[in-house]
């Protein structure tokens, strides 16, 4: 799947490095694959009503002529929430190894569940959505607050670049509005450390910078469905996947842009079908926006006050403590830093944020190459509460972002 230098690089970073098989078609080979890399007595492949179709009833049916194998078609809509981890928890009770069929959701649903129950599993991508599939994390909503999760990598992955290749474009325009964060939150990620001393690691983003540039110079193949930039567009996503384990949590890919979008469902509960990285794309030209206006001023902090009735008339109690014990530890990190960040300091941050980012003038071609929706609107967003979700996205995690700086 990657060249050989990537691939030299992963083996000494990840020794337990799951293996990636990667075809063009892998219909002659399902169920030898699936025994080879992990025999077992017993099955449960989980796909839903579209990746049936598309792949996981050919899965189920090449499983079935060498193993015990069930399979669970989950409901057009389903949420990645606790509800649906438990249903499949408890369905799939007596078998031995997790088969997941799908995108986004089924995959962090099957390997949350899995985690829970020491179970292992296996996934069969169907579309290049996201970058959640080589990522040791789940992201699961939980009473309305989306929470990510400690998971596991699946125990292999096989990748069918014709079944990838054609998922609606929609899909894959996604995988990219997704991939659009890494210079936000490697931006927010740099910032923290420079000011808190967190910690940072280039190592996620060195990773994937040179298919991140070819993808990105080649985004109107995206809009297109083109072969060969949709496995450019898998190989970023799995790699980013891939940084986020290697830095021990999502940091090299969710900041600033993926609090906003969180926030945003947390404050308007809509029954739209809006994917993850379409959301993504949008917050991300936010924050480049925002992380550009920034570090021309002169910066503050300002997190220094929780106003608790406000975000309680907003989120509700149960969750407004949840944010404020995230909060409490978040001023704890900046203790001994003054309200306005020293000019020096603020020097070093822009030098060293120039050379990662990309400035939204780029960003806004990338998104209108590749077709991707652009604005609020065409997302079908409230501009009042997507105002909201910018202004408070700040106090409902303990990451220190540019939320966290004012002119």
């Amino acid at each position: 799947m990657f060249d050989k230098k990537i691939t030299a690089r992963l083996q000494e970073l990840l020794p337990q490095m799951p293996p990636v098989i990667c075809e063009a078609s892998l219909q002659y080979d399902i169920d030898d694959l699936v025994k080879q890399y992990v025999p077992s007595a017993c099955y449960a492949v989980v796909d839903d009503v579209n990746t049936s179709i598309a792949l996981g009833k050919q899965v189920s049916k090449a499983i079935s002529g060498n193993a015990s194998c069930m399979n669970i078609t989950l409901a057009d809509g389903i949420l990645a929430d606790d509800e649906a981890v438990d249903y499949i928890r408890n369905k799939t009770s007596i078998c031995d190894v997790l088969v997941a069929v799908g995108g986004g959701t089924v995959n962090d649903l099957c390997k949350y569940a899995a985690h829970l129950d020491n179970k292992q599993y296996i996934v069969f991508p169907t579309c290049a959505s996201m970058n959640g599939y080589l990522s040791a994390n789940a992201s699961i909503t939980v009473k309305n607050h989306k929470t990510t999760f400690a998971a596991k990598l699946p125990d292999a992955i096989f990748c069918d670049l014709g079944i990838i290749g054609k998922a609606p474009a929609r899909l894959s325009k996604s995988g990219l509005g997704d991939s659009l964060a890494r210079p936000t939150a490697q931006a927010d990620w740099l910032l923290s450390h420079i000011l808190t001393g967190s910690k940072y690691d280039e190592t996620p983003f060195s990773l994937l910078a040179d298919i991140e540039a070819e993808l990105f110079d080649s985004a109107e193949g995206i809009a297109n469905s083109d072969p060969a930039t949709i496995k450019l567009l898998m190989q970023l996503l799995l790699l980013s996947g891939i940084g986020m384990t290697i830095a021990g949590g999502s940091y090299p890919a969710s900041q600033g842009e993926h609090m906003i979008a969180h926030t945003y469902n947390m404050l308007q509960k809509t029954t739209a079908h809006i994917l993850h990285g379409e959301e993504i794309g949008i917050t991300s030209l936010y924050m480049a926006k925002r992380q550009e206006l920034l570090l021309k001023s002169k910066p503050q902090i300002g997190i220094r006050k929780f106003d608790y009735n406000y975000i309680a008339s907003l989120f509700g109690d149960q969750m407004t403590e949840e944010f404020k014990s995230e909060f409490a530890k978040k001023i704890d990190s900046l203790n001994g830093i003054p309200d306005s960040i020293n000019l020096e300091k603020w020097d070093e941050i822009r030098e060293k944020v120039d050379k990662i980012k990309i400035d939204t003038v780029k960003m806004k071609n990338i998104i209108k190459k590749a077709g991707l929706l652009s604005d609020i609107k065409e997302l079908g967003w409230d501009k009042n509460i997507y105002k909201t979700a910018c202004e408070t996205a700040r106090f409902t995690r303990n990451r220190f972002t540019f939320l966290d700086i004012e002119n």
